[in-house]
């Protein structure tokens, strides 16, 4: 029995010199504690291992059930491979659409900073004239270049603006013009002296503008058209044009002693309606309705003979009747569409 006792005694000490080895494999391939000492996901699993024996051998049993349960499938290994082959084709796909991407970013990028840069030195310009004009008039005033704030970033145009900034008063700050702050007044002397100010930077042939004095005072009138006559009558510095162009103010009136109007380079158009016009309809049935009128002699343009639908001649000096005047107005109108 001792000698038994020394046998056992010898095995104990060797399996556990083996268990030692193991752990210490074990912790190398698979630790279970982190450097710090604390449990890492490992453990948790391994302690939702059966314990017992019987417990293992039921489980191994479940294990070797499925195993025998897998049939024998070539075509499963076959589109095993196939679908490896798409996912590494597709991987090597991305990565090269993903290099293109940040390739054709950078050259964006480059163009995007050449093309603020140039815009943000346009608006820089346009904003001095803008001031010096808004000067003249007792104000102040600044344009400013908007990008909004978006996810998109730079790219995202749509939030992109020009921002027309004005004071009208000295103890006020400048606020971004709009029709809930200024009024009809002010938002025209802002536009006319913002459209001066883009006058200068770029040649056209011609610019229209309708009423745009309509609303304005007296004193800011006789300003903004004295700068519309000074910027449109001046000699650009260009290569190409040698002018800005010809500005058409259309406007049903202008204040009286414009002194500006002596330019030489300003011409006036009087556009008439009714009898300060023509001094009767038929005058439009000329071939030169300009030589025609010429040549009407004073007794006829006194007097003109108008023949009605039935034929009968009526003269129109002899007939007050404003229906009969209409009646009559008509076809003439008539005549001269078919003709």
């Amino acid at each position: 029995m001792q000698e038994q006792v020394v046998h056992a005694n010898a095995r104990f000490v060797e399996a556990k010199r083996r268990m030692k080895e193991l752990k210490l494999h074990a912790d190398e391939i698979a630790p279970m504690q982190d450097a710090e000492g604390n449990d890492l996901p490992l453990k948790e699993k391994l302690q939702e291992l059966p314990e017992t024996l019987d417990e293992i051998e039921a489980t191994i049993a479940d294990t070797q059930d499925i195993i025998r349960n897998i049939t024998d499938n070539p075509e499963v290994l076959r589109q095993y491979v196939k679908r490896k082959k798409e996912i590494a084709k597709i991987k090597e796909d991305f990565e090269n659409l993903e290099n293109s991407q940040n390739a054709k970013k950078a050259k964006m990028n480059i163009l995007l900073n050449d093309w603020k840069s140039r815009l943000a030195n346009t608006v820089t310009k346009v904003s001095t004239l803008f001031s010096e004009y808004m000067a003249d008039l007792g104000c102040a005033g600044e344009i400013k270049l908007a990008t909004g704030d978006s996810e998109g970033g730079d790219y995202d145009f749509s939030n992109w603006g020009i921002q027309i900034r004005v004071k009208f008063r000295e103890k006020s700050s400048l606020q971004v013009l709009s029709a809930q702050v200024q009024s009809g007044g002010e938002r025209s002397v802002s536009t006319i002296m913002y459209l001066m100010a883009l006058q200068e930077l770029m040649s056209s042939p011609f610019r229209c503008v309708d009423e745009i004095n309509q609303g304005l005072d007296e004193r800011n009138e006789r300003l903004v058209f004295r700068r519309i006559v000074k910027n449109s009558t001046k000699l650009s510095q260009g290569e190409k044009n040698n002018h800005f162009g010809q500005y058409f103010l259309i406007t049903p009136k202008l204040l009286p002693n414009l002194t500006d109007m002596e330019n030489e380079n300003v011409t006036i158009l009087f556009i008439f309606n009714g009898p300060f016009n023509f001094h009767n309809f038929f005058d439009w049935n000329c071939d030169k309705f300009i030589g025609c009128r010429n040549d009407v002699s004073d007794d006829n343009r006194k007097k003109h003979v108008l023949e009605d639908d039935d034929g009968v001649e009526n003269d129109d000096e002899n007939n007050p009747d404003p229906i009969i005047q209409k009646k009559q107005s008509r076809q003439i109108k008539r005549r001269i569409i078919e003709d």
